[in-house]
């Protein structure tokens, strides 16, 4: 079926913000913990939510104020990390444009950091419809992200939406959310929508995740290919 509801994740998908946050947890681990950690061991958490992250891996810290700080260094600190958008994006969602989709990010930013940075990419005017942590009370793996984009998506293109009976299969179906990380794929299999794992942002153990039981319907190294599934 033709896709024509297009969900992105928005860091390590259509912006490289690997190296800030990478940063930023170096930064808060050495406050926190006393060291660093691996950079594998960082990009691993990638797409997770912060408190579920610090629980992790901070265990005896204050929760919020590791958030805090981990948050105020990332503010302080963007101008020493090159962040900017991953090449062919740009190109990519004009395309999408063009072929009259409908643009959605769902992120586990907040609504603040999100549209901050896609103001200083100059991005604010590619999507359409935003989902961040702000809007949800469950983040990814669960599919109250993708969900809730639908939803807004779908009252976008003029489509009704009856709580009643939910998003319709047909909806789902055009569905897809592409996504760097096992909580976007995770996210778009319990929602029931295909889903692309991108391969131009950073490592992931794909065979890990896989055993996780985290499935991608695709994978692919450009962002050209995508359209291959439009």
């Amino acid at each position: 079926m033709k896709k024509r509801y297009i969900i992105f994740d928005f860091d390590g998908t259509l912006a490289n913000t690997n190296n800030i946050i990478v940063a930023s947890w170096q930064a808060t681990f050495e406050r926190f913990l006393g060291h660093t950690l691996p950079v594998r061991e960082i990009e691993a958490t990638f797409g997770e939510i912060l408190v579920d992250t610090i629980g992790r891996l901070i265990p005896d810290a204050p929760v919020n104020e590791v958030v805090d700080y981990y948050r105020a260094y990332q503010d302080s600190h963007q101008q020493d990390y090159e962040v900017y958008v991953f090449d062919g994006i740009r190109e990519l969602l004009e395309k999408l444009r063009e072929r009259g989709c409908i643009i959605g990010v769902g992120t586990s930013r907040t609504a603040y950091s999100f549209w901050n940075y896609m103001r200083k990419l100059g991005m604010d005017e590619y999507v359409d419809e935003v989902v961040t942590m702000n809007d949800v009370s469950s983040h990814k793996p669960d599919p109250e992200t993708i969900d809730a984009v639908l939803i807004k998506m779908m009252a976008h293109d003029g489509v009704p939406y009856d709580e009643s009976s939910g998003i319709p299969d047909a909806v789902r179906d055009a569905a897809l959310m592409i996504g760097d990380t096992k909580y976007d794929i995770g996210c778009a299999n319990n929602a029931g929508v295909d889903s692309v794992m991108i391969g131009w942002s950073h490592y992931v153990d794909e065979e890990t995740m896989k055993a996780e039981g985290f499935l991608p319907t695709y994978t692919f190294e450009r962002p050209e290919q995508i359209l291959e599934i439009i």
